[in-house]
């Protein structure tokens, strides 16, 4: 949720976790023909779903998505899909968050006012989902937790009631991950409380690596803004966590947009971006305008590959910079533009395949000469980030300004309030990448699901 104004800035730090001895690496995937399917709605909802977040097991036929969702429950949306994102359960929520529901007569199951900033990821040693979320109280003494609880589809019953959420027997009940108080102000004055949090599972059982450990980053936002960035760490699928583990240095106080990584010998990486101070860029050469920030893991090379927003050409452009094969992070190669455009790009997101691919998806007005409508644009490399594929995700592009991001129980006509989001979801297996955003749907922005396949 947006409770901490997200500078304009650019990565800069990178902290290595874990490190063991590279492994032999096979040849990376080869690019072939892409085909791109239609769009599935997802939620096709009266009120407004964005902050999408994506997980999917290794043959890309099972999906589970999590957004923040403005019904009245206003917690974290969830719907899941066994036929590879082609149709999807009806859409409900998940459960032990908030106290509310979508039906006002009927209570919910948690304890807190709000929940969102959803983050998913699959887990084969578990054969289920892990969905971690920022939960809150509006009104004093201002609680904040990370919780995360486990989604099983085996247990899951699709026809449930929207307010059953799939059923009790597919859930966990949430454990807590981290805590904080905010103070209710928006920068959190005194407060101290996790937010922007991101989740990664280690999948690999290969010598190094912690198989079905999971990992969930974020900043630790606290007095005049400043924000460490911290990581906790499970290997019993969310009972019980070890952490919280501070891995910024108090030289770089302003971080946020924490993401891990996982590279092909077990070394795990935390990504963040970082601002000179609250309020100023001055001070930091590196930053020149820039927004977001997203990273991936090369799974043959072992390259790390960071991808951000920059307007040093004009337009807000998505920039790719990358390390060198085999996993140093010594230093990194001059970053350059995926897709030159005119147009802006902005809000990239990333993940690897396997076999080495690296999918790039962001929001890209290059379909709109008037450079105001948004479409969707998937960049693909084969090669560490030597060169992108750029596909079309869409081609319609949408107007994010036509519905508010209104809650239930405001008035739509009158909420006052226009948010797209701050980031979308790409999933990778093998044969194909998976992607969910935020469009406009009949009544409100919706969630949409759509992957491209890839052959030869």
């Amino acid at each position: 949720m947006p409770l901490q104004a997200r500078p304009r800035v650019m990565f800069s730090v990178v902290t290595v976790l874990s490190a063991f001895a590279l492994l032999a690496l096979p040849q990376t995937a080869a690019a072939g023909s892409i085909s791109v399917s239609r769009p599935v709605n997802v939620t096709h909802d009266l009120f407004a779903d964005n902050e999408e977040s994506l997980g999917m097991n290794g043959s890309g036929t099972l999906l589970a998505g999590a957004w923040n969702d403005f019904d009245f429950n206003d917690g974290c949306g969830f719907a899941f899909s066994t036929t590879g994102g082609s149709t999807w359960a009806p859409r409900t929520f998940v459960p032990g968050f908030t106290k509310f529901t979508n039906d006002p007569n009927v209570p919910g199951t948690g304890s807190f006012d709000v929940a969102g900033d959803p983050s998913v990821a699959w887990n084969p040693r578990f054969h289920t989902f892990d969905v971690v979320c920022q939960a809150f109280d509006v009104s004093p003494p201002f609680p904040i937790q990370l919780l995360e609880t486990t989604f099983d589809p085996a247990k899951a019953n699709p026809d449930a009631g929207e307010n059953q959420s799939y059923g009790a027997a597919a859930w966990t009940h949430p454990v807590t991950v981290a805590v904080g108080t905010s103070t209710g102000t928006m920068k959190g004055s005194n407060g101290q409380f996790p937010d922007h949090e991101s989740i990664m599972v280690d999948t690999s059982t290969a010598p190094g690596h912690h198989f079905g450990r999971i990992y969930v980053t974020w900043a630790k936002f606290n007095g005049s803004g400043r924000s460490p960035i911290q990581v906790a760490f499970s290997d019993d699928n969310g009972q019980h966590w070890t952490g919280p583990i501070t891995v910024s240095d108090k030289g770089h106080q302003f971080d946020q947009d924490a993401r891990i990584n996982i590279g092909p010998d077990g070394t795990v990486y935390d990504t963040w971006i970082n601002s000179p101070n609250e309020v100023s860029l001055t001070g930091n050469q590196a930053m020149v305008a820039v927004a977001d920030v997203t990273s991936a893991v090369d799974q043959v090379t072992a390259q790390l590959l960071v991808a951000y927003t920059d307007q040093r050409s004009g337009a807000s452009n998505v920039w790719i910079t990358h390390t060198s094969p085999g996993g140093s992070i010594s230093s990194f190669t001059t970053p350059v533009r995926v897709k030159p455009s005119p147009n802006e790009e902005f809000f990239p997101w990333m993940s690897s395949a396997p076999n080495g691919r690296v999918d790039l998806v962001y929001y890209d007005r290059s379909c709109d000469p008037a450079n105001t409508l948004n479409c969707v644009t998937l960049s693909s490399s084969f090669n560490g980030g030597a060169s992108w594929t750029n596909t079309p995700v869409t081609t319609n592009g949408f107007n994010g300004d036509t519905f508010q991001a209104c809650l239930a129980f405001v008035q739509p006509s009158n909420c006052g309030t226009f948010f797209l989001g701050d980031y979308i979801a790409v999933a990778s297996a093998n044969a194909k990448a998976q992607v969910l955003y935020t469009g406009n749907g009949p009544s409100a922005m919706d969630v949409f699901s759509i992957h491209a396949n890839f052959s030869g």
